[in-house]
Parts: structure tokens; sequence; C-alpha cells
């Protein structure tokens, strides 16, 4: 009830065009900067992180916990990207936080983009989104304060754990994650899947930094 009363007293306005009631409304999300390179080394991407809307988006989602700041950001992943790849046989699974950063957190945002995204696709898929088969078993410096690719490779090497071999093999897998700047989370994940029998990792996400 107390939200109730602070939505009325403070309706939450779009981050594009201050319509009510909305965090990002769909016109606003049709503006959102198309990715410069929307699939690279597959890993496909449904916009820039230099669009200032976006970032604002993926801000307040993972550093204020607004949760429903997911849904824009799956449906920037379902209109631009979801119907440019192969989904025979796959698997979604989100990029893992550690156990720290999850407790930091609260929950992890690859995870509810990638729940969002299937919910926005029900009458399509009929999958689910599996989070019990990798796993973040390192917690590592944020990639964020690391500039030089090197460095994240190195910052990250061995820190992804795959718990259930037998689910993954000879699968093909949709990572899901929110931002990719030099692809080395991505990179890290999909060598530690290969490694567990996956035939084919690719990777979606909301922005390229």
């Amino acid at each position: 009830m107390f939200k109730a009363i602070l939505n009325f007293l403070f309706p939450q306005k779009c981050l594009g065009c201050r319509k009510e009631n909305e965090i990002l409304c769909d016109e606003c999300v049709e503006r959102i900067d198309r990715a410069d390179l929307p699939a690279r080394g597959d890993i496909f991407a449904a916009s820039n992180y230099s669009d200032p809307v976006l970032r604002k988006t993926i801000w307040l989602l993972k550093y204020k916990k607004v949760k429903n700041a997911a849904a824009p950001l799956a449906r920037l992943l379902s209109q631009r990207v979801w119907d440019k790849i192969k989904k025979e046989n796959t698997l979604v699974v989100p990029i893992p936080l550690s156990k720290k950063r999850l407790r930091q957190r609260g929950f992890n945002q690859a995870e509810l983009i990638a729940k969002c995204l299937l919910a926005q696709l029900q009458r399509r898929v009929l999958w689910e989104v599996r989070s019990d088969i990798l796993y973040k078993k390192v917690h590592t410096e944020s990639q964020v304060s690391i500039k030089d690719k090197e460095g994240r490779l190195t910052n990250l090497a061995g820190s992804f754990e795959v718990k259930n071999p037998e689910a993954v093999r000879d699968k093909n897998i949709i990572l899901i994650d929110d931002v990719c700047t030099t692809g080395a989370t991505i990179k890290e994940a999909r060598k530690t899947l290969k490694e567990a029998g996956a035939r084919r990792v690719i990777a979606m996400v909301v922005a390229r930094g």
C-alpha cells in the first residue's frame, strides 16, 4: 500500500519522453541507438551503451534496483536480436554473479532480463531460463574498474564453473547479459561451457560498450 501511495504521489516517468507510469515507453525503446556492430564473434548486441537513455535504464536496474527496468531492456533483445539467431536444441543461460555480488545486489540483472525476454516471447518458445548451469565460483574485481582487455581476461580466468555438465552436453547455449565491452566475460563463460560439452555458445547483450 505504501508503494501504491508513493506511485500515486510521485508517478514514474519515462526516462525518454517523461510519459507517466512508464519506465521506458515503447516509442522511446524504438528510438534507442541500434548497435553499430549488431553481431561480432557470436555476440549479438541490440544497442550501444553510449545511448544516454539506455545507459540510465541499465544503471537504474543494476545500481538502484529498479527491477521493472528489465522489461524494456528485454524488449530490445526480442525486437532486434532474437530472430537473427538459430535456436534449435538451445538453453538460455544468464551470465551469473558471484555469491558476494549477488548478496550485495539482491538479484542478478542478467537473469531478470532473460526471464522478461522469455515472458515476452511466451507464445513463440517454451523454454525456461537455466540459472542452475553456470556459476561464478570466484568473486572477481568489477570489470568496469579494469581498463585494458588483457587485464579483464586475466581477472576472469577460471572464475566460472558448470555444475551439471550433462545439462549442456551437445546443447546450443544462448548467454544473456546486459553490457558487453571487451567481451572478456562472455569469452570466459563460453570457454567454460564448451569445455563442459556445449556444442555452440552465443551471446545476446542489450548493449555493446
